[in-house]
């Protein structure tokens, strides 16, 4: 999970700068988009290392169950404030995030009635749901030789190599869009994955295990978090000044 948060707002994010402003002068953002989008993303960083920061300042005795109950109600905040972020991104504020490339009016018609579209969308979701299940089982049980025979360690494996695997398709897709200059969008996606994962698949994940009486909670390793806190500043900072040349882009990706 840190791991693809990570190379969303480092290495996507700063190829995305690096593709949409090389040879050009300074370019800006939507500021109204980046700077509510660049608050959502720092709560979401706090309430990672906050059962982290607890682990660290008091006594290990007594404190799981103190971290339970913490990262169940947090969680619970969570999941609220994404509802409140897709009524804001979806409903009120929707034209905040609409593209603002040109309307393409030679653009073909579209074949086929809505129905017959809808089934063919669904049932190539569910088989692209089924294959990616079958693929992730043979490449985490393919983790245990990989380690033994190029010496990585499994932490480097689930933290940079998976999540930059994982990401490709999405990161390939925005930065072509910000290579034509629709760089509000490919923040908007990268942004967007972030805090699904920060605001809805970890919280999801810690309330689907309390139903199931498996206890998980909003723990991860101190490094992890402070690495995702300091990455957060970072890209914090360069969303709000609204401005970024290609050199920041350089800057994210060798962070």
């Amino acid at each position: 999970m840190i791991g693809s948060i990570l190379s969303d707002v480092l290495l996507v994010f700063g190829c995305c700068l690096v593709s949409a402003s090389y040879n050009k002068d300074v370019l800006y953002f939507n500021t109204a988009v980046a700077q509510s989008l660049s608050s959502l993303m720092t709560i979401t960083a706090v309430t990672i290392i906050l059962p982290t920061a607890l682990y660290s300042t008091f006594p290990s005795a007594n404190l799981e169950d103190t971290i339970i109950s913490f990262s169940r109600s947090t969680s619970i905040v969570l999941l609220a404030l994404y509802v409140g972020y897709l009524y804001f991104h979806l409903g009120t504020h929707k034209h905040l995030f609409e593209s603002q490339k040109p309307d393409d009016s030679n653009e073909s018609p579209r074949h086929g009635t809505p129905h017959s579209t809808y089934i063919t969308s669904t049932l190539k979701l569910v088989a692209a749901a089924i294959v990616t299940v079958i693929c992730t089982r043979f490449l985490f049980e393919s983790i245990h030789g990989t380690t033994k025979v190029t010496g990585l360690t499994k932490t480097f494996i689930a933290v940079i190599l998976i999540p930059i695997a994982s990401n490709s398709p999405e990161g390939t897709a925005v930065i072509a869009a910000a290579q034509v200059g629709d760089v509000d969008s490919a923040i908007g996606v990268i942004v967007n994955s972030t805090l699904q994962i920060g605001l809805f698949v970890i919280p999801f994940l810690v309330i689907l295990g309390w139903m199931i009486y498996q206890p998980m909670t909003l723990y991860f390793e101190t490094s992890h978090t402070v690495i995702l806190f300091l990455s957060i500043i970072v890209v914090n900072h360069l969303l709000q000044d609204g401005r970024y040349t290609y050199i920041h882009g350089v800057m994210l990706v060798a962070l």
